[in-house]
């Protein structure tokens, strides 16, 4: 069974993430992939955000039914983010996996954030087609799904994706874009207050349905926090690995 676990102001509310994992068949072995710890420092004003990854393993795991173009993976690790510098805060944490198929996940990107969306993740697809191409992800899910990927395409499942909130009764709100009701978003981070927030996953499953060809998976990690006026980001790259 899967287990997710937040360390935060905020972090009750990513229980969305709390999905049951699912079990492997006995009839087939399970690949254990043991990935490498790491560590970025972002300077900021006078301070810092210091990210780190540790425990990080996958265990590829064929798919519920028997298809090549099927590919499941139990992922596990820690990160901590930490604000070092006078007056911390406002920190936030984006973090899970990008998946790829028939695309190298190595030459991902992040180049901003969305609109409460998390970070927007691209990659170069450069031998897929004609010519080289960035692409940007466009499907989503949550662990304990599969994405749907066509050949040349990326997607992520974020880790801290929680499901979109409706309001109680009572509960005053502001149209932003029409119907496009800012309580029906789902949010792809968490926040936390004072200098630190944590997260840490076990037997989180990832995978994807439909690729034909080989397909990869790479952690990332997109946190944000200030330092007295000066906010700033620090980005975590995990080492991609094969889902077969």
């Amino acid at each position: 069974m899967k287990k997710i676990v937040l360390r935060g102001a905020a972090a009750a509310a990513v229980a969305g993430t709390a999905i049951a994992g699912l079990a492997s068949g006995a009839a087939n072995a399970d690949t254990f992939i043991p990935l490498p710890s790491g560590q970025v420092t972002q300077r900021i004003g006078d301070g810092a955000i210091v990210v780190s990854a540790t425990g990080q393993s996958a265990k590829l795991s064929p798919g519920m039914v028997a298809l090549p173009t099927t590919r499941n993976a139990w992922v596990s690790g820690t990160l901590r983010a930490t604000i070092k510098g006078k007056k911390p805060g406002n920190g936030s944490i984006s973090a899970g996996y990008v998946v790829g198929c028939q695309i190298s996940v190595g030459d991902t990107n992040i180049t901003g954030s969305g609109t409460g969306t998390g970070p927007i993740i691209s990659a170069s697809s450069a031998g897929v087609g004609q010519g080289k191409s960035d692409q940007i992800a466009s499907a989503s899910v949550g662990t304990g799904a599969s994405l749907k990927l066509a050949a040349g395409t990326i997607g992520t499942q974020p880790l801290t994706l929680d499901k979109p909130k409706w309001p109680n009764a009572g509960d005053e709100f502001k149209p932003t874009n029409g119907s496009d009701l800012g309580w029906q978003k789902p949010s792809k981070s968490f926040k936390f207050t004072g200098d630190s927030g944590s997260l840490s996953w076990s037997d989180s499953t990832i995978g994807t349905d439909g690729c034909a060809g080989y397909a990869q998976a790479r952690f990332y990690a997109y946190v944000t926090g200030q330092v007295g006026n000066s906010e700033g980001t620090a980005v975590l790259w995990g080492k991609p690995f094969t889902l077969g």
